[in-house]
């Protein structure tokens, strides 16, 4: 079932990515989060929460993201709640939520943040892109610089992708 989540997930991120980005490296998920519609803003949150995506009946949803956490998680948890935005968003009534990003959210056992994750990865890690410095020799951890993101991230997208 997973296998079938990630799936989704990758495709829908593919799509978003055709819809609205530009092709640069690294991808800003605050843009594409914009250019879906949403609002991002930082906040001051508690420890364990790393974001939220809040949409209440007849206002814009946004996303919040913890202002204390590092550039690279901040990117990761933008990119996650727009997963959870859409794969919500195909959902004709309006709802009201929060998606709280936790460390729980990396288990790997709730359908929901399985699908979040994966299109946070393939968001902000696009397979050509990733496969084409892979050709080009580049070690995991220059490509997580280039692409703003951990090098944990970087080392399980390229296991992922059959390259690590």
């Amino acid at each position: 079932m997973a296998s079938k989540i990630k799936a989704q997930a990758a495709k829908d991120a593919a799509q978003l990515l055709g819809e609205v980005w530009l092709g640069v490296v690294p991808v800003d998920p605050v843009a594409i989060a914009r250019r879906a519609g949403l609002r991002v803003t930082d906040a001051e949150l508690d420890d364990n929460t790393m974001g939220a995506l809040v949409k209440k009946p007849g206002q814009d949803p946004t996303i919040i993201v913890n202002a204390n956490d590092g550039e690279n998680r901040r990117r990761f948890t933008c990119a996650h709640e727009i997963g959870h935005y859409i794969k919500r968003n195909d959902q004709a009534e309006e709802y009201t939520t929060a998606d709280l990003r936790s460390s729980l959210s990396a288990a790997g056992t709730d359908e929901d943040e399985i699908y979040a994750n994966e299109f946070a990865a393939c968001l902000l890690m696009p397979d050509a892109h990733i496969r084409g410095f892979h050709a080009e020799g580049l070690a995991d951890w220059e490509m997580a610089i280039r692409f703003k993101v951990s090098r944990e991230a970087m080392q399980f997208r390229l296991k992922h992708l059959g390259l690590g």
